[in-house]
């Protein structure tokens, strides 16, 4: 447990070499938030674009919605329910048969 202790208070003191204790003086403060200020001014850019970039998508999508809404605004596709496209599509679909021309072509017996 010595050797542990003894290797821990070297380690701290090679520490302590590498690194010196910057002097408290008039200046440390102002120092130390100028380099912290320093450090920010980049993520600050970064965020300042990143809010324009959200602000023009949102009024991109404004005046698209705007446009689109004002273009035709009583359609009837918009307006019908379910069951009416439904049925529309059902005779979309049995158009082509012409149910009139069935009967005419069975065979009469």
């Amino acid at each position: 447990m010595d050797s542990d202790m003894e290797s821990l208070d070297e380690l701290f003191r090679a520490y302590r070499d590498a690194c010196p204790a910057p002097e408290p003086g008039p200046d440390f403060m102002p120092a130390m938030w100028a380099r912290i200020e320093a450090r920010e001014s980049s993520a600050n850019w970064f965020g300042r674009f990143a809010k324009g970039l959200v602000t023009g998508a949102v009024a991109t999508s404004v005046i698209l919605g705007m446009t689109l809404s004002s273009l035709n605004p009583s359609s009837s596709f918009f307006n019908a329910t379910f069951v009416d496209a439904l049925r529309a599509d059902q005779i979309a679909t049995l158009e082509p048969l012409h149910i009139e021309r069935i009967s005419e072509l069975a065979p009469d017996h």
